[in-house]
C-alpha cells in the first residue's frame, strides 16, 4: 500500500495498476477534519430492518472519465452538500468485497471543505464528528491513513 503527497501523474498510474490487477469499480473517500474531529456519514441499509447505524467516511463512486480527486470533488458537492472541496493528499487505499463477489478499491484523500459545519443540511445525510481513538475503532484499515494523516499534518 502507497501513502503520500501524489501528483497527478501518480494517481493515474495507481488507476492503471488496480485495472491491470481486475480492479474495475474505483471509489473515493474523505477524510475531514475539523476541529481535531473526523467527519462519518451514516452509510445507507441495503433492507428496511431497523439496525444499528453503520458509518463510514463519505464516499462514493467514480465515474469513468473522472480522475479520482475530480470524482472526490463531485461526490462532496453531489452527495454530500460541500460546494467548495479541495483534495489534499492521497492517504492509501482498501479493497471493499460486495455481497456478489465484485471488489472496489477504495481511494482515501485528505480533504479540506469551506464551511465544513454545513455538511448535510442540503443533503439530508446522517453525521457525525468523532474523534481519532473513535474512527479508529469504527472504520476498519483506516489507522495507516491516520498516521500518514498526521505525519505530515500541515493544516
Amino acid at each position: 500500500m502507497i501513502s503520500d503527497l501524489f501528483s497527478v501523474r501518480q494517481l493515474d498510474e495507481l488507476v492503471t495498476r488496480t485495472h491491470s490487477e481486475g480492479i474495475d469499480e474505483l471509489a473515493a473517500a474523505a477524510l475531514i477534519e475539523h476541529e481535531g474531529r473526523f467527519l462519518l456519514i451514516e452509510k445507507p441499509s441495503r433492507t428496511f430492518e431497523l439496525a444499528t447505524p453503520a458509518w463510514q467516511l463519505p464516499t462514493g463512486s467514480v465515474r469513468a472519465g473522472e480522475t479520482l480527486t475530480s470524482g472526490m470533488e463531485r461526490i462532496l458537492a453531489e452527495y454530500f452538500g460541500f460546494s467548495s472541496a479541495e483534495v489534499t493528499r492521497y492517504l492509501g487505499h482498501n479493497d471493499h468485497a460486495h455481497d456478489d463477489g465484485r471488489i472496489a478499491r477504495v481511494f482515501v484523500f485528505a480533504v479540506a471543505v469551506e464551511h465544513p459545519d454545513s455538511i448535510c443540511r442540503t443533503a439530508h445525510v446522517g453525521h457525525h464528528w468523532i474523534d481519532n481513538i473513535t474512527i479508529s475503532e469504527t472504520i476498519d484499515g483506516i489507522n495507516h491513513m491516520l498516521r500518514v494523516y498526521y505525519a505530515d499534518d500541515s493544516g
